[in-house]
């Protein structure tokens, strides 16, 4: 067999998952699991790693007895940061340079992870678009407004930038992070733009999505105006932050 035929079947290398957890009581314990067998099990040396963040409603309990029979890595912490710092801390963990992050809530099918793992050897993130949502209409309006008004300023050819299933290297993550961040809300919108700016290849790759499963976490309708003009005041500084990394890639 040849170098080129070993590499290709080769087996695909492992990653690190990362799932962040607050106050999922209702559906963590078959989130963690079904990311683990499905996953982990499958693609020998994957990790995976549970960022529980201050819950107060017994998933901090669940996830200690998951811990003891599934050699998951979790991390827990008695006061919650919120899931911007939550993230922010959490991708310094992963021991592997692939990371897999899934938003939980039991929205995103594990089993979606061999769709976007096909992509690996031609980009850098791979971003897991929603399909047959069945969301409340509203938030689906305003995610497609929000998707076609970056698409617009940001000069980016991307339809799901917030979407919260995506693969990206470690690496990659951290240099997007190097400098704090711009936006309070809509934090992997910012991460994608950021990386895009270093220089990343982008692939979607449509996969299925579904109904939170237990009590809504979603931003409360009140709030959703309020927090979409904060963000939209901020383009021009998230711009200025691109337009410098991209410099820095390219006097690097």
């Amino acid at each position: 067999m040849s170098p080129e035929e070993q590499q290709h079947t080769a087996p695909p290398a492992p990653v690190s998952v990362i799932l962040i957890a607050y106050n999922e009581a209702e559906v963590i314990e078959r989130e963690v699991e079904g990311f683990y067998h499905e996953v982990v099990e499958k693609l020998l040396g994957s990790e995976l790693i549970v960022a529980e963040d201050g819950s107060t409603d017994g998933t901090s309990e669940i996830l200690r007895n998951l811990a003891e029979r599934l050699p998951i890595r979790l991390v827990q912490g008695e006061e919650r940061k919120g899931y911007k710092q939550a993230l922010l801390d959490a991708l310094k963990l992963p021991r592997h340079e692939w990371v897999l992050f899934s938003d939980t809530g039991g929205k995103f099918y594990p089993e979606n992870f061999w769709k976007l793992e096909k992509y690996r050897d031609r980009a850098d993130l791979i971003i897991g678009v929603k399909r047959n949502r069945r969301d409340q209409h509203y938030r689906r309006v305003i995610t497609r407004v929000f998707n076609f008004l970056v698409r617009l300023y940001f000069r980016v050819d991307l339809s799901d930038i917030d979407s919260g299933f995506r693969i990206f290297p470690r690496g990659l993550a951290l240099r997007a992070v190097e400098r704090p961040l711009i936006f309070q809300d809509l934090i992997t919108s910012e991460l994608t733009l950021r990386m895009v700016a270093l220089g990343a290849r982008v692939a979607e790759v449509p996969v299925g999505y579904r109904l939170r499963q237990g009590k809504s976490r979603g931003m409360p309708p009140a709030k959703i105006p309020r927090v979409i003009i904060k963000t939209l005041t901020r383009f021009p500084v998230l711009k200025r932050e691109c337009a410098g990394l991209r410099a820095d890639r390219v006097a690097g």
